[in-house]
C-alpha cells in the first residue's frame, strides 16, 4: 500500500505503509500530548501480512521503539503555528504540531511484547487507524540526551509538583476499577498544563480565585495551583454529564449514562 503525497516542487519515491496501529482512541483530546508523558494507552500493531514477520526478529529485547507514523488525519500545514502551550506563535518544524509539509510522526513507544505479526505497545500518543511506515529500535546510548536544551519549550514550563487529595484519590481509584483512565491522563497534565491555554480545557472558578476545573471528556477535575511552590493539589473530581437538561448521551468509553448515575450516587455529586 502507497500513500499519496501532496504536489510539492519535489518528490523522492513513495512512502509504503508496512502496519496499522489498534486502540480504543479515536479522539485527540484523549491521547497525552507527547509519547512517555505518564501513562499513555496501549496499542497494537498489525503488520500488514504482505510483509514477513521475521522483520520483527530480535526486537524483543528492547524496552522501547521508535514509531514513524503517517498522520493521517492531518489536514494543510502553515510556516508559523501557535503550540497549545500558548504564548507567540512558532516555526512549525520548530514544534511537534501534527499538520506540516509531510505529516510524519515520531513516538518513542514502550514494548510490550510481540506475537507473530503483532506488536504491543504502551504509552503512545497516536490515533486508532493510524499507518505505521517504519519501526526503528530506541538506543538509550545514542537517542537520550537529557541535559540538552529545549528552545522555546522550556520558558516558563517548569514542571509542577502533583498531590492528590483523600477526595480526589478515592474518585479516581473507584474510576480505574471501572477502566476509566482519568487519572493516567490527569497527572502528566496537570504536571506540564495546568494552567488556561488554547487548545486547553481549563478554566478557573469566578467565586474561587486559583482553584480551576480541567475538562477531560464527560469528567471534571477541580485543582488548586499555586504557582511559587509549582504545585498542583487535585480536590475532587466531578460528573460533566449532569446539567439542568440531565445526562446527556454517551461520547465513548467511561462516558455512559450508567457510570455517571453511579459515580453521582456513590459520590453524592
Amino acid at each position: 500500500m502507497n500513500i499519496e503525497k501532496p504536489e510539492s516542487q519535489q518528490t523522492i519515491g513513495q512512502v509504503e505503509v508496512i502496519g496499522t496501529l489498534h486502540c480504543d482512541v479515536t479522539q485527540k483530546g484523549d491521547l497525552p500530548r507527547q509519547s512517555g508523558l505518564g501513562a499513555g494507552p496501549s496499542a497494537v500493531i498489525e503488520l500488514d501480512r504482505g510483509h514477513p514477520a521475521s522483520m520483527l526478529d530480535d526486537l524483543q529485547g528492547f524496552d522501547r521503539i521508535w514509531l514513524i507514523s503517517w498522520l493521517d488525519r492531518a489536514q494543510g500545514w502553515k510556516p508559523r503555528v501557535l503550540p497549545p502551550r500558548g504564548g507567540s506563535k512558532r516555526g512549525v518544524l520548530a514544534t511537534r504540531a501534527p499538520h506540516r509539509p509531510n505529516p510524519i510522526g515520531l513516538s518513542a513507544v514502550r514494548l510490550d511484547r510481540i506475537e507473530g505479526h503483532r506488536i504491543f505497545i504502551e504509552d503512545h500518543d497516536l490515533l486508532d487507524g493510524t499507518p505505521i511506515i517504519d519501526i526503528k529500535p530506541y538506543l538509550p546510548y545514542s537517542d537520550a540526551h537529557p541535559g540538552s536544551a529545549a528552545g522555546w519549550a522550556e520558558e516558563g514550563w517548569a514542571p509542577h509538583e502533583v498531590v492528590v487529595e483523600k477526595l480526589a484519590s478515592t474518585q479516581l481509584a473507584w474510576l480505574g476499577q471501572r477502566k476509566v483512565p482519568l487519572e493516567d491522563r490527569a497527572l502528566p497534565t496537570l504536571r506540564f498544563r495546568p494552567m488556561p491555554s488554547r487548545g486547553h480545557r481549563v478554566k478557573e472558578m469566578a467565586q474561587r480565585p486559583g482553584v480551576y476545573t480541567w475538562c477531560w471528556r464527560t469528567w471534571r477535575i477541580d485543582y488548586r495551583v499555586d504557582p511559587a511552590a509549582h504545585r498542583v493539589s487535585i480536590e475532587a473530581i466531578r460528573s460533566g454529564r449532569t446539567d439542568d437538561r440531565g445526562i446527556h448521551q454517551a461520547d465513548g468509553p467511561g462516558d455512559g449514562v450508567e457510570i455517571h448515575a453511579e459515580f453521582n450516587q456513590a459520590f453524592q455529586n
